[in-house]
């Protein structure tokens, strides 16, 4: 980190309930419970925030949001991709490359999204009211009446207010020196960055059963530094 580090403070705000997987069951409680901190806390994984960025980021470039930044004069098509992989990183391995040239985590970086550490304290031993089971079931097309066996039941987290932060490195060495680089400067950065609020008014929701209405949200984030 350096002083031209740009770091945001990001409030994920759930409208209603929630749900990322911890990939368990409970027997009879439910089929799928939601993923819990070391202190039994919900939380979602930053890994999960810079993924919905990274699309959220993809449609804003679609929409020529970013453009202006392509010194280069690169195929606009490839610009856009290459400026999502400088800043988010490649979603996946190229052969021939070293993880240095793929620069695998990118300039930017998501902490986890959490309840601040005093809201934790406050909540103390209650933090079971932060959970709420939901059950659905698979109806027959024909009588429309419920499958046989298809109840179940997942564990979800009810509406919250969780913080996490952004921060954004300078480039440093990855401006270009692999094909798959862009020279982007200190100035592009923080114009860039300077969109990220905008960029998140995008993404609307997070985390699983989203077709199932789980996981609206809004997104508010503090002034970059």
């Amino acid at each position: 980190m350096t002083d031209n580090t740009i770091k945001f403070r990001l409030t994920v705000n759930f409208l209603g309930c929630w749900f990322v997987s911890a990939g368990q069951e409970k027997g009879a409680y439910t089929d799928e419970l939601i993923l819990r901190d070391a202190d039994g806390f919900p939380f979602v994984p930053g890994k999960t925030l810079k993924g919905v960025f990274r699309e959220a980021f993809r449609v804003a470039g679609n929409s020529k949001w970013f453009d202006k930044f392509n010194s280069e004069g690169l195929d606009i098509a490839v610009f856009r991709d290459r400026l999502i992989q400088t800043i988010f990183g490649h979603d996946g391995k190229k052969e021939g490359f070293s993880q240095d040239e793929l620069h695998a985590e990118g300039l930017i970086h998501f902490t986890n999204a959490a309840l601040p550490a005093a809201v934790k304290e406050s909540i103390g031993e209650k933090k079971e009211y932060l959970f709420t089971t939901v059950q659905s079931t698979a109806i027959d097309n024909e009588s429309g009446t419920a499958l046989n066996q298809s109840l179940r039941t997942i564990e979800a987290a009810v509406p919250m207010h969780l913080l996490a932060e952004i921060t954004l490195d300078p480039p440093f060495a990855n401006t270009g020196e692999s094909e798959d680089g862009l020279k982007l400067t200190a100035k592009d950065l923080s114009e860039i960055a300077a969109l990220f609020p905008a960029v998140s008014a995008l993404i609307t929701e997070i985390g699983g059963k989203r077709r199932r209405g789980f996981g609206r949200c809004m997104w508010d984030l503090g002034d970059s530094k």
